[in-house]
Protein backbone atom coordinates (compact mmCIF):
# COMPACT_ATOMS: atom_id res chain seq x y z
CA UNK A 1 0.00 0.00 0.00
CA UNK A 2 2.96 2.50 0.86
CA UNK A 3 4.19 1.63 -2.68
CA UNK A 4 1.26 2.70 -4.33
CA UNK A 5 0.38 6.00 -2.30
CA UNK A 6 3.98 6.82 -3.49
CA UNK A 7 3.31 6.41 -6.72
CA UNK A 8 -0.58 7.39 -6.58
CA UNK A 9 0.83 11.07 -5.18
CA UNK A 10 3.71 11.35 -7.59
CA UNK A 11 1.07 10.56 -10.79
CA UNK A 12 -1.10 13.76 -9.11
CA UNK A 13 0.81 16.54 -10.54
CA UNK A 14 0.33 15.71 -13.67
CA UNK A 15 -3.09 15.46 -13.67
CA UNK A 16 -2.77 18.78 -12.49
CA UNK A 17 -1.18 19.81 -15.50
CA UNK A 18 -3.71 18.11 -17.46
CA UNK A 19 -6.73 20.30 -15.32
CA UNK A 20 -4.97 23.14 -16.13
CA UNK A 21 -4.71 22.69 -19.53
CA UNK A 22 -8.41 21.50 -19.93
CA UNK A 23 -9.50 25.00 -17.98
CA UNK A 24 -7.07 26.46 -20.45
CA UNK A 25 -8.48 25.18 -23.65
CA UNK A 26 -12.23 25.73 -22.32
CA UNK A 27 -12.12 29.23 -20.51
CA UNK A 28 -9.10 30.84 -22.26
CA UNK A 29 -9.31 29.42 -25.93
CA UNK A 30 -5.60 27.90 -25.76
CA UNK A 31 -5.61 26.14 -28.94
CA UNK A 32 -3.88 22.40 -29.07
CA UNK A 33 -2.10 23.33 -32.33
CA UNK A 34 -0.12 25.44 -30.86
CA UNK A 35 1.00 24.00 -28.09
CA UNK A 36 1.35 20.20 -29.87
CA UNK A 37 3.86 22.53 -32.32
CA UNK A 38 5.67 24.32 -29.01
CA UNK A 39 6.22 20.28 -27.70
CA UNK A 40 6.81 18.33 -31.46
CA UNK A 41 8.65 20.75 -32.71
CA UNK A 42 10.82 22.55 -30.34
CA UNK A 43 10.55 21.24 -26.83
CA UNK A 44 10.81 17.46 -27.71
CA UNK A 45 13.88 17.08 -30.01
CA UNK A 46 16.43 19.68 -27.79
CA UNK A 47 15.30 17.49 -25.35
CA UNK A 48 16.17 14.34 -26.97
CA UNK A 49 19.26 15.45 -28.37
CA UNK A 50 20.41 16.38 -24.95
CA UNK A 51 19.32 12.50 -23.09
CA UNK A 52 20.89 11.12 -26.13
CA UNK A 53 24.22 12.55 -26.57
CA UNK A 54 24.43 11.34 -22.81
CA UNK A 55 23.04 8.37 -22.98
CA UNK A 56 25.37 5.31 -22.43
CA UNK A 57 25.05 3.48 -25.76
CA UNK A 58 24.93 -0.25 -26.11
CA UNK A 59 24.49 -2.37 -29.60
CA UNK A 60 21.90 -4.42 -27.96
CA UNK A 61 19.50 -0.71 -27.58
CA UNK A 62 19.03 -1.19 -31.58
CA UNK A 63 16.10 -4.12 -31.50
CA UNK A 64 14.10 -1.67 -28.85
CA UNK A 65 12.67 0.32 -31.38
CA UNK A 66 11.51 -2.61 -33.53
CA UNK A 67 10.45 -4.46 -30.79
CA UNK A 68 7.57 -1.30 -30.24
CA UNK A 69 7.41 -1.25 -33.56
CA UNK A 70 6.16 -4.77 -34.15
CA UNK A 71 4.14 -4.66 -31.11
CA UNK A 72 2.25 -1.66 -31.41
CA UNK A 73 1.53 -2.81 -35.43
CA UNK A 74 0.36 -6.19 -34.88
CA UNK A 75 -1.74 -5.34 -31.80
CA UNK A 76 -3.52 -2.78 -33.74
CA UNK A 77 -3.89 -4.97 -37.03
CA UNK A 78 -5.15 -7.71 -34.75
CA UNK A 79 -7.49 -5.42 -33.20
CA UNK A 80 -8.76 -3.71 -36.34
CA UNK A 81 -9.39 -7.30 -37.96
CA UNK A 82 -11.05 -7.78 -34.72
CA UNK A 83 -13.03 -4.59 -34.90
CA UNK A 84 -14.29 -5.74 -38.05
CA UNK A 85 -16.80 -8.01 -37.48
CA UNK A 86 -18.20 -6.78 -34.12
CA UNK A 87 -18.74 -2.88 -35.63
CA UNK A 88 -19.57 -2.59 -39.48
CA UNK A 89 -18.86 1.12 -39.65
CA UNK A 90 -15.91 3.47 -38.57
CA UNK A 91 -16.14 2.69 -35.00
CA UNK A 92 -13.90 -0.57 -35.92
CA UNK A 93 -11.34 1.73 -36.99
CA UNK A 94 -11.73 3.59 -33.93
CA UNK A 95 -11.91 0.83 -31.67
CA UNK A 96 -8.66 -0.80 -33.41
CA UNK A 97 -6.66 2.83 -32.40
CA UNK A 98 -8.07 2.77 -28.72
CA UNK A 99 -7.38 -0.04 -28.19
CA UNK A 100 -3.26 -0.52 -28.85
CA UNK A 101 -2.50 3.31 -29.32
CA UNK A 102 -0.47 4.38 -25.98
CA UNK A 103 -0.13 7.85 -24.86
CA UNK A 104 3.65 6.85 -24.37
CA UNK A 105 5.00 10.46 -25.40
CA UNK A 106 3.13 13.58 -23.57
CA UNK A 107 2.11 11.19 -20.63
CA UNK A 108 4.76 8.26 -20.70
CA UNK A 109 8.02 10.61 -20.96
CA UNK A 110 7.00 12.97 -17.76
CA UNK A 111 6.30 9.35 -15.66
CA UNK A 112 9.26 8.12 -17.36
CA UNK A 113 11.51 10.75 -16.04
CA UNK A 114 9.85 10.14 -12.60
CA UNK A 115 10.57 7.06 -12.50
CA UNK A 116 14.04 6.33 -13.80
CA UNK A 117 17.41 8.31 -13.65
CA UNK A 118 18.25 10.49 -16.18
CA UNK A 119 21.29 8.35 -17.83
CA UNK A 120 18.16 6.26 -18.49
CA UNK A 121 15.33 8.89 -20.76
CA UNK A 122 17.74 9.10 -23.75
CA UNK A 123 16.77 5.32 -24.03
CA UNK A 124 13.50 5.69 -23.31
CA UNK A 125 13.25 8.38 -25.96
CA UNK A 126 15.19 5.98 -28.48
CA UNK A 127 12.49 4.05 -27.70
CA UNK A 128 10.09 5.73 -28.26
CA UNK A 129 10.74 6.09 -31.99
CA UNK A 130 9.49 3.36 -32.48
CA UNK A 131 6.24 4.43 -31.86
CA UNK A 132 7.06 7.37 -34.23
CA UNK A 133 7.25 5.07 -37.15
CA UNK A 134 4.10 3.24 -36.26
CA UNK A 135 2.27 6.39 -36.08
CA UNK A 136 3.20 7.42 -39.45
CA UNK A 137 2.53 3.84 -41.13
CA UNK A 138 0.08 1.66 -39.53
CA UNK A 139 -1.64 4.07 -37.06
CA UNK A 140 -2.26 6.49 -39.89
CA UNK A 141 -3.19 3.38 -42.19
CA UNK A 142 -5.75 2.61 -39.85
CA UNK A 143 -6.99 6.09 -38.81
CA UNK A 144 -7.55 6.50 -42.68
CA UNK A 145 -8.78 3.00 -44.06
CA UNK A 146 -5.59 3.60 -46.19
CA UNK A 147 -5.77 6.92 -47.21
CA UNK A 148 -2.74 7.69 -46.70
CA UNK A 149 -0.37 5.90 -49.15
CA UNK A 150 3.35 4.64 -48.50
CA UNK A 151 4.95 7.64 -49.97
CA UNK A 152 2.85 10.06 -47.53
CA UNK A 153 3.37 8.47 -44.52
CA UNK A 154 7.29 8.55 -45.26
CA UNK A 155 6.86 12.14 -46.32
CA UNK A 156 4.91 12.78 -42.58
CA UNK A 157 8.08 10.81 -40.72
CA UNK A 158 10.57 12.41 -42.73
CA UNK A 159 8.83 15.94 -40.99
CA UNK A 160 9.34 14.49 -37.46
CA UNK A 161 11.82 16.67 -36.05
CA UNK A 162 12.78 14.29 -33.21
CA UNK A 163 14.05 11.61 -35.78
CA UNK A 164 17.04 14.06 -36.69
CA UNK A 165 17.40 14.97 -32.81
CA UNK A 166 17.83 11.53 -31.88
CA UNK A 167 20.49 11.31 -34.83
CA UNK A 168 22.05 14.19 -33.99
CA UNK A 169 22.20 13.51 -30.43
CA UNK A 170 23.83 10.16 -30.87
CA UNK A 171 26.58 11.43 -33.42
CA UNK A 172 27.24 13.94 -30.66
CA UNK A 173 27.47 11.03 -28.15
CA UNK A 174 29.60 8.79 -30.08
CA UNK A 175 31.89 11.92 -30.81
CA UNK A 176 32.95 11.26 -27.47
CA UNK A 177 32.42 15.66 -26.72
CA UNK A 178 31.11 16.28 -23.32
CA UNK A 179 27.65 19.17 -23.59
CA UNK A 180 28.97 22.43 -22.73
CA UNK A 181 27.39 23.43 -19.02
CA UNK A 182 25.28 26.65 -20.70
CA UNK A 183 23.52 23.60 -23.04
CA UNK A 184 23.03 21.93 -19.96
CA UNK A 185 21.60 24.64 -17.89
CA UNK A 186 18.93 25.57 -20.64
CA UNK A 187 18.40 21.95 -21.62
CA UNK A 188 16.90 21.82 -17.97
CA UNK A 189 14.51 24.32 -18.67
CA UNK A 190 13.55 22.67 -21.51
CA UNK A 191 12.77 19.39 -19.87
CA UNK A 192 10.36 20.88 -17.34
CA UNK A 193 8.22 22.69 -20.45
CA UNK A 194 8.36 19.50 -22.04
CA UNK A 195 6.03 17.98 -18.94
CA UNK A 196 4.66 21.14 -18.65
CA UNK A 197 3.14 21.36 -22.20
CA UNK A 198 2.73 17.78 -22.91
CA UNK A 199 0.51 17.45 -20.04
CA UNK A 200 -1.63 20.49 -20.92
CA UNK A 201 -2.02 19.51 -24.56
CA UNK A 202 -3.97 16.33 -23.05
CA UNK A 203 -6.33 18.74 -20.84
CA UNK A 204 -6.31 21.15 -23.56
CA UNK A 205 -7.84 18.31 -26.27
CA UNK A 206 -10.18 17.02 -23.53
CA UNK A 207 -11.76 20.35 -23.23
CA UNK A 208 -13.02 20.45 -26.84
CA UNK A 209 -15.30 17.74 -25.73
CA UNK A 210 -18.71 18.97 -25.90
CA UNK A 211 -20.47 15.89 -24.16
CA UNK A 212 -19.53 12.46 -22.73
CA UNK A 213 -20.39 9.89 -25.15
CA UNK A 214 -20.56 6.93 -22.88
CA UNK A 215 -20.96 3.10 -25.05
CA UNK A 216 -19.99 0.36 -22.28
CA UNK A 217 -19.22 -2.17 -24.70
CA UNK A 218 -16.75 0.16 -26.65
CA UNK A 219 -15.24 1.22 -23.36
CA UNK A 220 -15.14 -2.42 -22.27
CA UNK A 221 -13.21 -3.09 -25.87
CA UNK A 222 -11.16 -0.58 -25.46
CA UNK A 223 -10.07 -1.04 -21.66
CA UNK A 224 -9.66 -4.64 -22.63
CA UNK A 225 -7.21 -4.51 -25.21
CA UNK A 226 -5.12 -1.00 -23.90
CA UNK A 227 -4.96 -2.37 -20.17
CA UNK A 228 -5.54 -5.92 -20.18
CA UNK A 229 -4.47 -7.31 -23.44
CA UNK A 230 -1.45 -5.23 -24.12
CA UNK A 231 -0.16 -5.56 -20.75
CA UNK A 232 -0.06 -9.42 -20.74
CA UNK A 233 1.85 -9.41 -24.01
CA UNK A 234 4.38 -7.05 -23.13
CA UNK A 235 5.16 -8.95 -19.80
CA UNK A 236 5.14 -12.53 -22.29
CA UNK A 237 8.05 -10.73 -24.22
CA UNK A 238 9.70 -9.68 -21.18
CA UNK A 239 9.71 -13.03 -19.67
CA UNK A 240 10.60 -14.55 -22.89
CA UNK A 241 13.77 -12.11 -22.46
CA UNK A 242 14.53 -12.89 -18.86
CA UNK A 243 14.40 -16.95 -19.74
CA UNK A 244 15.50 -16.90 -22.68
CA UNK A 245 17.75 -14.11 -24.39
CA UNK A 246 18.64 -11.85 -21.28
CA UNK A 247 19.23 -9.14 -23.85
CA UNK A 248 17.80 -6.17 -21.04
CA UNK A 249 17.69 -5.57 -17.30
CA UNK A 250 14.88 -4.83 -15.10
CA UNK A 251 15.23 -1.48 -15.68
CA UNK A 252 14.53 -1.59 -19.68
CA UNK A 253 11.87 -4.17 -18.93
CA UNK A 254 10.14 -1.51 -16.65
CA UNK A 255 10.31 1.17 -19.40
CA UNK A 256 8.59 -1.35 -21.76
CA UNK A 257 6.04 -2.33 -19.76
CA UNK A 258 5.52 1.39 -18.94
CA UNK A 259 4.74 1.86 -22.58
CA UNK A 260 2.06 -0.80 -22.55
CA UNK A 261 -0.12 0.66 -19.47
CA UNK A 262 -0.03 4.28 -20.21
CA UNK A 263 -3.51 5.39 -20.58
CA UNK A 264 -4.86 5.96 -25.16
CA UNK A 265 -3.23 7.99 -26.60
CA UNK A 266 -4.92 11.53 -26.63
CA UNK A 267 -4.03 12.58 -30.17
CA UNK A 268 -6.70 9.82 -31.46
CA UNK A 269 -9.26 12.67 -30.73
CA UNK A 270 -7.88 14.82 -33.16
CA UNK A 271 -7.71 12.05 -35.78
CA UNK A 272 -11.13 10.91 -34.55
CA UNK A 273 -12.16 14.80 -35.85
CA UNK A 274 -10.17 14.92 -38.81
CA UNK A 275 -11.23 11.31 -40.21
CA UNK A 276 -15.14 11.60 -38.43
CA UNK A 277 -14.14 8.67 -36.34
CA UNK A 278 -16.92 9.51 -33.82
CA UNK A 279 -15.17 12.26 -32.44
CA UNK A 280 -16.98 12.18 -29.01
CA UNK A 281 -16.63 8.97 -28.78
CA UNK A 282 -12.84 9.11 -29.00
CA UNK A 283 -12.51 12.01 -26.80
CA UNK A 284 -14.88 10.28 -23.77
CA UNK A 285 -13.11 7.50 -24.03
CA UNK A 286 -9.54 8.28 -23.86
CA UNK A 287 -10.82 11.06 -20.84
CA UNK A 288 -11.44 8.22 -19.12
CA UNK A 289 -8.81 6.17 -19.81
CA UNK A 290 -6.68 8.55 -18.68
CA UNK A 291 -8.75 9.09 -15.16
CA UNK A 292 -8.61 5.22 -14.64
CA UNK A 293 -4.56 5.21 -15.73
CA UNK A 294 -4.42 7.36 -12.56
CA UNK A 295 -5.25 4.29 -10.38
CA UNK A 296 -4.12 1.38 -12.96
CA UNK A 297 -0.52 2.55 -13.47
CA UNK A 298 0.20 2.24 -9.26
CA UNK A 299 -1.41 -1.21 -9.62
CA UNK A 300 0.34 -2.21 -12.81
CA UNK A 301 4.22 -0.92 -11.92
CA UNK A 302 3.89 -2.82 -8.09
CA UNK A 303 2.70 -5.71 -10.27
CA UNK A 304 5.28 -5.79 -12.29
CA UNK A 305 8.17 -5.53 -9.46
CA UNK A 306 6.65 -8.23 -7.95
CA UNK A 307 6.73 -10.38 -10.97
CA UNK A 308 10.14 -9.38 -11.49
CA UNK A 309 11.00 -10.63 -7.59
CA UNK A 310 9.28 -13.82 -8.20
CA UNK A 311 10.65 -15.25 -11.44
CA UNK A 312 13.38 -17.02 -11.95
Amino acid sequence: MEIFLTLFVNLIPLYALIALGWCAGRFFDVDRKSLGALGIYIFMPIMAFGFLAQLDFKPEYIGLPVLIWALFSGLTLIWYAVAKKIYPDKRANLLAMCATAGNTGYFGLPVAIMLFPPDMIGLYIFILMGGTIYEATVYYYVAARGKFTVQQSLIKLAKFPTLYAVAAGLAYNFSGFELHPLFETYWGYIKGAYVVVGMMIIGVALSRVKGLVISPRFISLSFLGKFVVFPVVMLAVIYIDVAVFGFYDTQIHKMLFLMAIVPIAANIAVFAVEMDLNPEKAASTILLSTVFALFSIPVMLMLFDWLMAVSP
